[in-house]
């Protein structure tokens, strides 16, 4: 049930590639450089379902973006509600371009309270609510092979 949910998400949000724009890469193919991400977060999905992290019923769990390089700029992808003693695991992914994708939460000051800088195309973090607000998850394309534009996506899951 959950592959299809899954399957059924990367076909969604490959429908949905012709509203990324973007220079350096041929628009036709961006509905490939989704599914790529999307195969690359459904797997971080899955691992995070066998330790206990679902996505919560009628809730914002999925953003994402065409992301340009860069070491400095962040781009906000959503803002959540997120509740005092849950548990929550935020995860991103870029395509098969993607060599380096942070991710970074911030509360409702702007303050990092959780982040994710590692050299890696997938980006993982945990973070306890200690105090029930809205939170802002950012991600970053630190690296690209030849610094092309590409997708990266970020999810939020909670601990069951």
């Amino acid at each position: 049930m959950m592959k299809q949910r899954f399957s059924v998400l990367a076909v969604c949000l490959a429908s949905v590639a012709a509203v990324f724009g973007g220079e350096g890469r041929a628009v036709a193919q961006q509905g490939a450089y989704v599914t790529q991400a999307a195969g690359r977060l459904t797997k971080l999905v899955d691992k995070s379902n066998q330790q206990g992290f679902v996505l919560q019923n009628n809730s914002f769990s999925i953003g994402g973006g065409w992301l340009k390089q860069s070491e400095k700029i962040w781009v906000p992808i959503y803002s959540i509600k997120l509740e005092a003693g849950k548990t929550y695991r935020f995860l991103a992914a870029g395509d098969n371009d993607a060599r380096d994708v942070d991710l970074d939460v911030q509360d409702a000051a702007g303050n990092t309270v959780a982040k994710d800088e590692d050299t890696a195309a997938e980006a993982a973090v945990e973070f306890t609510v200690t105090t029930t607000g809205v939170y802002r998850v950012r991600l970053r394309l630190y690296a690209a092979e030849n610094n092309v534009d590409c997708v990266c996506l970020g999810i939020v899951m909670v601990k069951k």
